[in-house]
């Protein structure tokens, strides 16, 4: 019997406990569920307690983000000896075969690192916007899922470079040659790191359009970011390109770049750009260290982070 551990985290989302969590104990595949609460302080840890009761339920005592949370799921679940890993986000829920069918497909494809279902929207009428872009790009998913899709010809598996981390499955050998999540990374492109880590260590990434989930985000419309909430997306959005392991990129050259970007937008008067790019530069430079030290641990094999 395989043993297969489900991680949930948590933070104030009680409106989609029930089906989250209820969609995995009716899986065809049995799972144990754990559940990292990120310190969510709404009664959250409480609601688990006494609705799922045979939930593992770990509190954390402060938010440690998405990927540092999960860390310590995939840690028990090393500990606890997992053949499997199921990562999934606390707004998604599975079909009782979707474990099952990527486990199976797995079996068969043992040089893939993660493996993924089609995330559809709540009404399952369509497939889920973010995902839909990602399938869209011919230089992120294997283009032969359009042509196969048209010729009524669809494979069980198809590789991708990106797919977001809203429905993970990875084997017990992603987690001991990739490790968790960078902790480089607090909130938001932590899955880019991790993707680019996997293909680096030569495992793939792959896309299954017969099992399915689905993912209740927000993809009504354009999301309005306050000034703040733009500078940190972008600042992670330029960490996901110093930490790549996949190239070398110059930050030294990147930093003189913002320098005289900043300088030129203050002379004509754009000190809105200016500010930018300064606000890039001095934050890359204060991760300088970090950054390499990233670069340097996510290179060797094993279960960093974790």
């Amino acid at each position: 019997m395989l043993k297969v551990f489900a991680i949930i985290v948590t933070y104030k989302g009680r409106q989609w406990y029930d089906k989250c969590f209820s969609s995995l104990l009716e899986s065809t595949i049995p799972v144990e569920i754990v559940v990292i609460d990120n310190a969510s302080g709404d009664g959250s840890a409480d609601y688990i307690r006494e609705r799922f009761p045979h939930i593992t339920l770990i509190c954390s005592d402060k938010n440690l983000g998405f990927g540092q949370a999960n860390n310590l799921g995939m840690r028990y679940a090393l500990d606890n000896g997992c053949d499997y890993v199921f990562l999934l986000n606390q707004d998604a829920w599975v079909e009782p075969d979707t474990v099952e069918k990527l486990i199976d497909i797995h079996s068969r494809n043992k040089d893939y690192g993660i493996l993924s279902p089609i995330h559809l929207t709540p009404d399952k009428s369509s497939i889920e916007k973010g995902l839909l872009t990602y399938l869209d790009d011919y230089k992120t998913t294997d283009r032969a899922l359009f042509e196969d899709l048209y010729f009524n010809r669809l494979k069980n598996l198809y590789q991708s470079s990106f797919i977001n981390a809203a429905v993970w499955l990875l084997p017990r050998i992603t987690l001991e040659t990739v490790g968790g999540f960078d902790p480089i990374f607090f909130h938001y492109e932590e899955d880019d790191n991790y993707l680019q880590r996997v293909m680096y260590h030569n495992l793939k990434v792959g896309i299954c359009p017969f099992a399915t989930a689905v993912h209740d985000c927000d993809n009504k419309g354009v999301r309005v970011y306050s000034s703040e909430e733009e500078e940190r997306r972008r600042h992670s959005f330029l960490l996901v390109r110093y930490t790549d392991v996949t190239k070398n990129v110059s930050i030294r050259k990147d930093l003189l770049s913002f320098l005289r970007k900043a300088v030129i937008s203050f002379c004509r008067g754009k000190f809105k750009d200016a500010r930018r790019y300064l606000s890039d530069l001095f934050y890359i430079h204060s991760k300088k260290k970090a950054i390499a030290f990233s670069l340097s641990t996510n290179r060797e094999a094993g279960p960093k982070w974790l």
